[in-house]
């Protein structure tokens, strides 16, 4: 393949301007509400009109994201602007537009992990912690929805809160107690507030 660098850039300059935001997550739920808490966000930041999301064109969490989006999307009259990245030779995701990216799936996680501004993650297993990795080594900041459990979890423990974050919309993440609106809320501003600081 080329340098995942090289296949990123002409992939980052295909989408769409506007805030890119990387999807990554297990290709299985696992919690008893990550589902749920997964739909609802897709709808809230569906209503962000300037929104461009990247997926890995997995299974689980970043299907459910997708299909959840992509009808917001619709309602709200919006263009659509997901993208699935997918290696080279795999059937086309039903939602969004398929983009090749890599030719196996290690080089498809190195190439998804360059193109956002933003990585929030859902639950998530090795394949997700790799393309967080690439995503931090590259400064794309990430969110992840600790509640959820998985990678999610073990990241939030090694992250510092990002000084544009509020201690209260950190906290959030972490909270197995809150309600889905308020977590939901809380991932908002994070995104936009992590947006704005890398603007």
């Amino acid at each position: 393949m080329h340098h995942p660098d090289a296949e990123a850039a002409v992939i980052s300059k295909s989408l769409p301007s506007g805030i890119k935001l990387v999807i990554i997550g297990s290709t299985s739920f696992w919690g008893h509400d990550s589902d749920k808490h997964c739909r609802g966000l897709a709808h809230e930041l569906a209503q962000l009109q300037s929104l461009v999301v990247v997926t890995g064109g997995m299974d689980g969490v970043q299907a459910e994201f997708s299909h959840a989006y992509v009808q917001a999307r619709r309602t709200a009259t919006f263009p659509e602007h997901l993208f699935q990245l997918l290696p080279r030779g795999m059937e086309a995701c039903s939602v969004g537009v398929t983009l090749a990216a890599g030719n196996d799936l290690w080089e498809r996680r190195e190439i998804l992990g360059r193109v956002g501004d933003v990585c929030l993650i859902v639950e998530g297993g090795p394949g997700t912690e790799h393309t967080a990795q690439v995503a931090t080594a590259h400064g794309i900041p990430l969110i992840p929805l600790v509640r959820t459990s998985g990678c999610a979890q073990d990241l939030y423990a090694d992250l510092a809160r990002p000084a544009v974050a509020t201690r209260s919309d950190w906290a959030l993440l972490n909270d197995r107690s809150a309600s889905h609106t308020d977590v939901i809320q809380a991932d908002r501003n994070l995104l936009l507030n992590l947006h704005r600081s890398n603007a």
